[in-house]
């Protein structure tokens, strides 16, 4: 009996601590109940559009979805801006609302401006600049070109024009011309107009042109060098314009030109063109009306040679008809 006694009491000893062991122990993730946890309810809490802060877009450049973006972290909201008004544009007059723009503006009588044709612009002459009949054509926003059939008939024309400012009011371009004889000698009567003819050679002029204007008058000038090649020489060719806008439609135009020889021509075959081996002074003064519509611009006018050495100086005649149509197309 004590033994039995004994046994027991060392198995109740040895037990205990399992049993502890067992009651402390955590259960295992598979069988521990889940705990409920009850919702958190936040209050949310009503803000007034004052209390928003929002950033606005810049001035020139408005979000697509809204005009306000919300301010994120840690930026300073700015106030609102208007957007400056644009000013009032002028009053414009009444003549200026009926004036149709001036299709020829590119040219006067028989010299150019500084204003190129706009570009894609087809521009037809008819005893104008180019000789009797040519075609302008603007090839870019500052480039324009011509072709042409010039005063003697055999030869052709063309010339070029590059503008360096074209603003609204000012122009300032530099233009080249070259006029050159398909028939390098004749005794017709026809081959002795123009700035070069049959024995003369090609003729060039290069030079710049500037061109002022408002919205009832304008003032055109161009200096440029000259040569025909054939007599050898140089000239100096100077053209001012003034223009005057009488009524809708019709300007009043006056015109001085003048050759001035800076070099003698020395050719042999044609004495009489070279001069009297003195430097030459050549001065045209020309008056005259533009009529104008938006296609069509004719230039009519009297030129008058003012030395006795001008080639179209005549007793008989103190003034000359002039004329200068243009079409555009």
């Amino acid at each position: 009996m004590p033994r039995a006694y004994c046994t027991a009491l060392v198995a109740t000893l040895v037990l205990l601590p399992v049993l502890a062991a067992a009651q402390d122990a955590p259960s295992p993730p598979w069988a521990a109940a889940t705990p409920t946890v009850a919702p958190t309810v936040t209050a949310t809490p009503t803000v007034t559009p004052a209390a928003t802060p929002t950033v606005h877009a810049p001035d020139d450049v408005a979000p697509s979805w809204g005009s306000a973006w919300p301010v994120p972290a840690g930026t300073t909201a700015r106030a609102p801006q208007r957007r400056a008004e644009p000013a009032p544009e002028a009053a414009v007059s009444a003549d200026a609302l009926r004036e149709p723009p001036d299709p020829g503006a590119g040219h006067f009588f028989q010299m150019p401006t500084a204003r190129v044709l706009r570009m894609g612009d087809v521009l037809g002459h008819y005893v104008g600049d180019l000789g009797w009949v040519g075609v302008r054509f603007g090839l870019t926003r500052r480039i324009d070109v011509g072709v042409g059939v010039p005063y003697y008939f055999l030869g052709v024309s063309a010339d070029a024009r590059v503008a360096f400012v074209q603003q609204r009011g000012f122009a300032a371009s530099w233009w080249g011309y070259v006029s050159v004889p398909l028939q390098p000698g004749g005794a017709r009567s026809t081959t002795n107009l123009g700035f070069t003819w049959a024995h003369a050679g090609m003729g060039w002029i290069t030079g710049p042109l500037v061109s002022v204007w408002g919205e009832r008058a304008g003032f055109h000038a161009g200096v440029h060098l000259a040569q025909r090649t054939g007599l050898g020489g140089v000239w100096l060719m100077s053209h001012a314009t003034v223009e005057f806008r009488v009524v809708p439609g019709m300007k009043l135009v006056g015109q001085a030109i003048a050759f001035y020889e800076l070099a003698a021509e020395n050719g042999t075959h044609e004495a009489a063109l070279v001069g009297n081996g003195q430097a030459r002074f050549l001065p045209y003064v020309l008056g005259g009306l533009r009529f104008y519509t938006r296609r069509f611009a004719a230039d009519f006018g009297l030129l008058a040679p003012l030395d006795t050495h001008d080639p179209l100086y005549t007793e008989r005649l103190p003034v000359l008809p002039w004329v200068s149509l243009a079409h555009l197309f």
